[in-house]
């Protein structure tokens, strides 16, 4: 098809323009709406890595807090641990102690025991 065959009369340039007019309106308004949405995505962007740090800082928080506990937790451990290993100890000494004064509280009376007497 060749520009000389097209008709080029008044009332065909103007549905020409109109045509190509609501076409480059309708893409000025799909540039602007697309502006916004872009802008939108940005801040929205912006909130989600400050929500990331602010978790990330919480998280970090939260793992300084266990591991604080978690050594409190030890030591207390540790504490109690070496208190009744005290204890223990102390308790077998007694027990040593009183198992030495059995045998020497027997020993005597064995000694002053009259011999059995002999087979008859």
């Amino acid at each position: 098809m060749d520009l000389s065959q097209i008709h080029l009369d008044v009332p065909t340039l103007k549905l020409s323009l109109a045509i190509v007019g609501g076409l480059l309106l309708i893409s000025m308004v799909r540039i602007v709406f697309l502006l916004r949405t872009n802008s939108r995505l940005r801040e929205s962007t912006s909130k989600m890595e400050q929500q990331v740090v602010n978790q990330h800082q919480a998280l970090l928080s939260v793992r300084s807090d266990s591991n604080a506990w978690r050594g409190e937790l030890q030591r207390m451990f540790d504490s109690f641990r070496a208190e009744f290993s005290k204890r223990l100890e102390e308790s077998e000494q007694r027990y040593q102690e009183v198992q030495q004064r059995c045998e020497t509280a027997v020993k005597p009376a064995e000694v002053f025991a009259p011999p059995p007497p002999p087979p008859a």
